[in-house]
């Protein structure tokens, strides 16, 4: 299989569709998926990809090798090169993958494989559902470096673990295991190593048979619930609760009740 005329094999990062659902892998298993300019890119250009395809429905998202993301590749982009990675920052030449996360509203199941460190936690915060092999490590790394998360990381993370274990974790950069990680709730379950990627599949499978429009709506009023902006929040529900019952995929979800069918949602 080729993907934008690479082997998918080889592929800084791989994008693959099977059905309604698109899966996503950094492949620099050598860099521990760390990213560099390229994979940036790559990266970002997926999940545009992702979020502009109509028949994708759900999204999973996952590495090769050990690392799932371990952030900034260090040789490449940090000391000596952190100017210029700041410059890029500042000017809007380099775009983030965390930008095109945001605005997805189609719902992303992160299968964190390996290490989630640095800007490869604040991508595994910004999947909606993250399922964890055991080897699993998550650490905000930042401050270790003698810089700052950001904004997700504090908007999320907390909301997520409570303040508490959030400030622990942002302000020491220890690493969490993946059953800590369990307890604390960052992940929903642990899965073994073998069977993350077809657990994380079978999930988006799951979303993606549901009527497309109410899972976009539920992820936007879950984004502006996690954002704290609840009267934008119940405008948006009342509102959105309107249009979603004069749509064709409601009809055909009382239908298939009254009819003891399945039923089948085109997204209108």
């Amino acid at each position: 299989m080729t993907v934008n005329g690479s082997d998918v094999d080889e592929a800084v990062v791989r994008y693959e569709t099977a059905g309604a659902i698109a899966t996503i892998t950094i492949n620099r298993p050598e860099a521990y998926n760390s990213l560099d300019y390229e994979a940036y890119e790559l990266l970002s250009d997926g999940f545009r990809r992702a979020a502009d395809d109509e028949a994708i429905r759900a999204v999973v998202f996952t590495g090769t090798g050990r690392g799932f993301c371990t952030g900034d590749d260090v040789r490449k982009l940090l000391g000596a090169g952190a100017k210029e990675l700041a410059r890029r920052l500042g000017s809007g030449e380099l775009e983030l993958p965390g930008t095109l996360m945001r605005r997805c509203d189609k719902p992303i199941i992160g299968a964190i494989n390996g290490a989630a460190v640095g800007y490869g936690m604040e991508l595994s915060l910004l999947c909606d559902i993250r399922l964890a092999a055991p080897e699993a490590r998550f650490s905000e790394m930042f401050v270790r470096r003698a810089i700052v998360a950001g904004a997700d990381s504090f908007e999320i993370l907390p909301q997520l673990i409570g303040a508490s274990a959030a400030a622990e974790m942002l302000m020491s950069g220890d690493l969490v295991s993946a059953d800590d990680a369990l307890r604390l709730g960052l992940v929903s379950r642990v899965v073994p190593a073998e069977e993350l990627v077809s657990a994380a599949v079978e999930v988006a499978a799951r979303l993606a048979a549901n009527p497309p429009l109410a899972v976009q709506a539920a992820k936007r009023a879950l984004r502006l619930a996690t954002q704290g902006r609840g009267e934008e929040l119940r405008a948006f529900v009342g509102s959105e609760g309107q249009r979603l019952l004069a749509t064709e995929d409601h009809q055909e979800s009382v239908a298939a009740f009254l009819e003891h069918r399945t039923p089948t949602f085109h997204g209108r």
